[in-house]
């Protein structure tokens, strides 16, 4: 029988793969949608999550210029993307403009 630290290296390998396959699918994901929006004309920021792990919170944050209803676009609430009419003052202080060119700032790090 395989002794359980050897165990538990298998599958911390294995769930730190499928971890990382999960945080690139919807990371690619989150620049879509700004691309998308970018293509428009519209504003597009973006807020890394630095706060806490995915799982208990977010992949991080969009926040688009425009007044749509996040659940109308996409069929249901999605947490990491807003919209705001107008962008205001703490988005503008807080959060990083994303431009085409700079698509790959959208990111989360794993913690």
């Amino acid at each position: 029988m395989q002794n359980l630290k050897s165990l538990y290296k298998e599958t911390k390998e294995k769930f730190d793969s499928l971890e990382k396959k999960l945080i690139d699918c919807y990371i690619a994901f989150l620049r879509e949608v700004a691309r998308f929006y970018l293509r428009q004309g519209r504003r597009v920021f973006f807020e890394e999550n630095r706060f806490v792990h995915w799982g208990e919170g977010n992949f991080g944050w969009l926040v688009i210029e425009g007044e749509e209803e996040t659940d109308e676009v996409f069929s249901e609430y999605i947490s990491e993307i807003k919209f705001e009419p107008k962008i205001s003052k703490k988005t503008l202080s807080s959060y990083m403009e994303i431009k085409e060119d700079n698509l790959k700032d959208i990111k989360y790090v794993i913690r």
